[in-house]
Parts: C-alpha cells; sequence; structure tokens
C-alpha cells in the first residue's frame, strides 16, 4: 500500500495486505488533526519503507510526551516511529487504498459529542495497554 502527504514530498510504502487502524477520539489527536478522531495504523518496522522525502519530517513534542512528526512542507501528519517498539504509527488518510479496517477505537469517553464517527469497534474507555492494541492491529485476517 502506497501513501504520500498532501504535497507528496513524503512518500512510504506499507507492506501489508490489509491495513487494520485504530480511531483515537482524545483531545491531543483531535486538536493534532483537527478531525473528530485520529485515524492510525501500527505498521512493523521491516513493513514500512520510505520512498522519498524522509528528510523533509519535523517533530513537534509537548513536555508529557505526545509528538506530532510532519511534512515541512505541507504540514501532513507522517509516520513517524512508535514509542519504544518496533513499529511505525501511521496515518491512515495518507493511504492509498480503501483496503482499511478499523480495529479498535481508543479514549473514547473524550469522543465529541457532535462527532458522528462510530466507536463501537472495540472500543476502550481510555488508552489501552500498547501490546492489546498492537495485537488487534496486527492480527491476522481469519
Amino acid at each position: 500500500m502506497i501513501g504520500s502527504c498532501l504535497c507528496g514530498a513524503v512518500k512510504f510504502e506499507a507492506k501489508v495486505d490489509k491495513l487494520k487502524i485504530y480511531q483515537c477520539h482524545c483531545t491531543l489527536c483531535r486538536k493534532q488533526t483537527g478531525t473528530a478522531s485520529s485515524c492510525g495504523a501500527i505498521v512493523n518496522l521491516d513493513d514500512l519503507v520510505w520512498v522519498s522525502g524522509e528528510n523533509n519530517i519535523s517533530k513537534w513534542e509537548k513536555c508529557t510526551g505526545f509528538t506530532s512528526h510532519f511534512c515541512t512542507t505541507c504540514g501532513s501528519s507522517v509516520p513517524n516511529k512508535f514509542k519504544n517498539s518496533p513499529y511505525y504509527w501511521a496515518p491512515a488518510g495518507l493511504i492509498e487504498s480503501d483496503d482499511i479496517e478499523v480495529a479498535a477505537n481508543i479514549f473514547v469517553c473524550d469522543a465529541a459529542k457532535w462527532s458522528k464517527v462510530s466507536t463501537k469497534t472495540n472500543p476502550f474507555e481510555t488508552r489501552p495497554e500498547v501490546e492489546e492494541l498492537i495485537a488487534l492491529l496486527c492480527a491476522k485476517n481469519a
């Protein structure tokens, strides 16, 4: 699956057959994206290949440790190493495929009251343990 930022400077390939994502409804993700929820995938480090623009990525970090990685040209969120793990977090909206499945919803307790985004798939009131989230997103289809 190919992905790119808004201007096309940052391009990558996720070597997966189907992308499972989570929707995060926390206030930080809503502010970062300007939307009701942030939609992201967790991809093995070996399964994400940079095609171009990796040197065009900047990072902003909040004092709490929350980070935002973005294209320095257009400002789009871009993939980044997920915590201290062998995974990348990748914004689902950058992927040029419809073969994407919502596998979990986190911070449903913070979901915007005005939002019509469904929070019914594997809802978590707050953040689940990282291992539990990775297991949901990286589970092979039956």
